[in-house]
């Protein structure tokens, strides 16, 4: 029984792999014809409708330009000249009046004629007598004026000297030379200042020199920028001398 049930599967195994070989050209054609087909009617849709082109996107359009119509201008209308108007012609006047006759003058009535006096003598009139002129006093002479009183001799006017180092004058000290800051020289320069009398510095002199030229040229330049309260005579500013020491010292 074991062998009669083997045989018939090997069988069957055996009649499919003889088959296999005769059915696969068979399946090959069949595609091959499908995909033509469909290739030739794609190929005919293609042909009998293109495809529409794609939409291109609106251009913009640019901004409007405004342009309005103006009405020419309306010439005036000429004005006609007024015509002037007539002159009022004056009124006639009326006739004068016809003078009146005059009415006749009365004539004078008649005076009685006066009757002669006899003369009266005349007597003659009587001098007044003149009364003597009051007599004029001589003038009395005015008195001497009194001498005027001298003037007192003027106060001798003080003179004082410039001044340079007022609180108030916010002068810049001098700077220190670096160079003679690293060599730690100092000494002390005294310059002779003629001041303006407007308080500006006109001549600036050193008078001693502090023995370092750098230290010398840096008082010279501060000074020449300073300004003084000038020297007085009594309340006129004048122009004035003024000694200004300068010393150069080093912090410890």
């Amino acid at each position: 029984m074991g062998n009669c049930n083997v045989a018939p599967s090997s069988l069957v195994v055996q009649q499919h792999s003889d088959n296999a070989p005769r059915t696969w050209p068979h399946a090959a054609l069949a595609i091959a014809l499908a995909i033509g087909l469909h290739a030739a009617l794609a190929a005919w849709l293609m042909a009998d409708h293109p495809q529409a082109p794609e939409p291109t996107p609106p251009m913009p359009m640019p901004m409007p330009i405004t342009v309005q119509w103006m009405p020419p201008p309306v010439a005036p209308p000429v004005a006609q000249p007024t015509p002037p108007e007539p002159t009022p012609q004056p009124a006639p006047e009326p006739p004068a009046p016809a003078p009146k006759p005059a009415p006749p003058e009365p004539k004078p009535a008649e005076l009685p004629k006066p009757k002669a006096q006899p003369r009266t003598a005349t007597s003659k009139p009587v001098a007044k007598p003149v009364a003597p002129a009051p007599s004029v006093a001589a003038p009395t002479p005015a008195p001497a004026a009194a001498p005027a009183p001298r003037p007192a001799p003027a106060a001798p006017q003080t003179t004082t000297a410039p001044i340079g180092r007022a609180g108030y004058l916010n002068n810049p000290p001098p700077v220190y030379p670096p160079a003679a800051a690293r060599r730690h020289q100092e000494g002390t320069t005294m310059l002779r200042v003629h001041v303006l009398p407007n308080g500006r510095t006109d001549q600036v002199q050193v008078l001693q020199s502090s023995g370092v030229p750098a230290l010398d040229e840096a008082a010279q330049a501060a000074v020449r920028q300073w300004t003084f309260i000038p020297a007085k005579r009594g309340d006129t500013p004048v122009e004035g001398w003024v000694n200004v020491p300068m010393a150069f010292k080093l912090a410890p």
